[in-house]
């Protein structure tokens, strides 16, 4: 019998790069909480478990949540990762 595990491919070093760049600190700057009070905002707000946990994809949903939701709610515009 053969087992086999599933992988999961987590976040990777790009995006973490311009969550905490582009989102986080920009967030932070404008509302004026510190990039570790922002992050745990955002966790709170969008996600229920560990944001280390998210697959590349659901870090990209993720990140689209806050970008959609900051223009709508807070008028912050935060850049795509090509504008970053």
């Amino acid at each position: 019998m053969k087992y086999t595990k599933n992988i999961k491919m987590t976040r990777t070093t790009r995006q973490n790069r311009y969550y905490f760049k582009c989102i986080v600190l920009l967030l932070g700057n404008e509302l004026g909480y510190h990039k570790f009070e922002m992050h745990e905002i955002l966790k709170k707000k969008f996600i229920e478990d560990n944001s280390k946990e998210l697959s590349q994809a659901e870090f990209q949903q993720y990140c689209e949540q806050i970008r959609i939701w900051s223009q709508m709610e807070l008028g912050i515009k935060i850049p795509l990762p090509n504008e970053c």
